[in-house]
């Protein structure tokens, strides 16, 4: 049975309506933030924390101050210095002073952001700068609140913050609010710069040993690791304070049981924010990468070759993404979802065509360019509804950058001449933005184009992957994120070594015969450095005609 030339049913983009769900509040208040002009926000945000931190720290109670004057014969001025102690200091002062001290404070975390951080404010969106700014409120308010119940302030659990900071919105951006936030809490208790060394060591610590963290069972771990350090870095403070060992031995308690109330703190608060805002950690990583997840299992289900297809990409991302000092992570997880469009259309796909008619031949080039590149879209819906973090909805929009399907194309110029739009043979998912997005990119075309070689070899396998990068840069694909020329080579050479290593027990060597490329796809180029050394392509060889006229080709599908 032959099929019409129209959209076949169920209609193209139609949603999956048992993978929808309303928005949450948070989805509603993230959609908001994000839909605001980023200046407003960066504004509002900067002169909400500066009120907020100057109301905590400058209004509070202030903290009694002792004067020892030594028994003997009392020297002059010693009846001045006292007499000044009892004066009552004028809070609109003290006010005053800490609103400037707050709003340099703020002014140099902005302008190591700026100056150092670019990637920070790149990667961190307005609801990530908010939820910075909340937390570095939150945690100086419940200073403050174990200050005026006249707890001892060394049991601030700050190291609370480091950890919730570095999983939600990484290092850097973290060292910078803890800072700020141990510098305000001397300044609380009276100028206690004791304690904001303290907290500063501790709290450093903990960034540093939760950086790399990637599950619960090592949070917990890396937790007790942190409460230890923290009661020898407030023992060690009391000692230098100079009072008796057993007071810095009693501080030096109170201090372990600040680790222990960070990790608590931690341990409650971090799944929540995740899940509240969204935000993408090692550990909800993880989870996502679970191949027995619902909406991987499904993708099995109903687009096997899909399935196969992106566990492979999925591990040339990786190895790529590794060798470059990317997220290695990132890019696995984002390559196993970035296809999960085809679960609406699968049999329109090749890898998904084993054993069955070609529904493209029933179908004009326009048409099935149009059904191949609704798959992008489909996608992004499904990962809408199911909950994907942003970074992974990003992989999915992106995967193909601006490409052409040039299959269809060629097949529609044939066809139709000069009225063909090029702009209907195009994705428009938008041009990769960060690294990941551009490994997984190019990982999916080169894992796409080899599978299609009836007799690979490590020669073909190499052209494939020289020519791909030139084609991409060629095609400016790669402008809009920030892999290096020398990244972009470094990641063809890791992709190239995963592949030979695949086919490895199966493909031919240079010196026999070699076979036609199947599926449109030839397998010609230059030498795999030769566009990343010198930022120049050179002369590409032309690409041989398809064995297979009306086969969909494997790349940018």
């Amino acid at each position: 049975m032959k099929l019409k030339k129209s959209i076949p049913s169920p209609a193209l983009g139609s949603r999956v309506d048992d993978l929808h769900r309303p928005p949450t509040r948070f989805e509603r208040l993230r959609e908001w933030m994000e839909g605001l002009p980023t200046l407003r926000v960066y504004v509002w945000l900067t002169l909400v924390t500066w009120i907020a931190l100057t109301v905590l720290i400058g209004l509070g109670s202030s903290e009694p101050i002792e004067r020892n004057v030594p028994e003997g014969i009392i020297e002059s001025g010693n009846f001045e210095r006292i007499e000044s102690l009892l004066q009552e200091p004028n809070r609109w002062t003290v006010l005053l002073g800490v609103a400037m001290v707050v709003a340099i404070e703020l002014g140099i975390a902005w302008y190591f952001l700026e100056r150092f951080g670019r990637r920070i404010l790149k990667t961190n969106t307005a609801i990530r700068i908010a939820l910075a700014a909340s937390l570095t409120i939150l945690f100086t308010a419940l200073a403050r609140f174990f200050i005026e119940l006249d707890f001892n302030a060394y049991l601030t659990p700050l190291a609370g913050l480091s950890v919730i900071g570095t999983m939600l919105l990484g290092p850097r951006l973290m060292f910078l609010m803890v800072v700020v936030t141990a510098v305000n809490i001397g300044v609380m208790k009276g100028n206690d710069f004791l304690l904001t060394a303290a907290l500063l060591l501790s709290s450093g610590f903990a960034i540093y040993t939760v950086v790399r963290v990637d599950s619960r069972q090592r949070l917990l771990k890396a937790g007790l690791v942190i409460a230890a350090v923290t009661a020898v870095v407030t023992f060690a403070v009391g000692l230098i304070g100079g009072g008796t060992f057993a007071d810095a031995a009693w501080q030096g308690v109170l201090g372990l049981g600040s680790g222990l109330l960070s990790l608590m703190l931690a341990m409650v608060l971090l799944p929540l924010l995740e899940d509240a805002f969204n935000i993408l950690t090692p550990m909800k990583l993880l989870e996502f990468s679970n191949t027995s997840n619902t909406l991987i299992h499904k993708l099995l289900q109903k687009a096997p070759g899909t399935f196969t297809h992106s566990m492979q990409v999925g591990t040339l991302a990786e190895n790529a993404a590794e060798r470059i000092g990317a997220n290695a992570l990132l890019a696995r997880v984002g390559a196993y979802y970035h296809d999960i469009g085809k679960m609406e259309h699968p049999a329109y796909f090749i890898e998904n065509q084993i054993g069955q008619i070609n529904p493209h031949d029933a179908l004009s080039p326009t048409l099935s360019a149009k059904v191949i590149r609704r798959h992008v879209k489909d996608g992004m819906e499904m990962g809408r509804a199911w909950g994907l973090p942003q970074e992974i909805l990003d992989i999915i929009a992106q995967h193909h950058g601006s490409t052409r399907i040039e299959y269809f194309y060629r097949k529609a110029i044939e066809v139709d001449g000069d009225k063909v739009n090029e702009a209907d043979f195009r994705y428009s998912g938008g041009l990769p933005k960060s690294k990941e997005a551009g490994i997984v990119m190019l990982a999916d075309s080169v894992e796409a184009t080899v599978k299609s070689l009836a007799k690979p070899t490590p020669k073909r396998i190499e052209d494939i992957v020289t020519d791909t990068i030139n084609r991409k840069l060629d095609d400016g694909q790669f402008d809009e994120c920030d892999l290096t020329m020398r990244e972009i080579h470094e990641v063809g050479e890791a992709i190239l070594e995963a592949l030979v290593g695949f086919l490895g027990p199966r493909i031919e060597y240079p010196g026999s015969n070699t076979g036609e490329a199947r599926n449109g796809r030839a397998a010609n180029g230059k030498a795999a450095n030769g566009r990343a050394a010198n930022g120049r392509a050179t002369p590409r060889k032309g690409v041989e005609k398809p064995n297979q006229a009306n086969r969909a080709p494997r790349e940018n599908i």
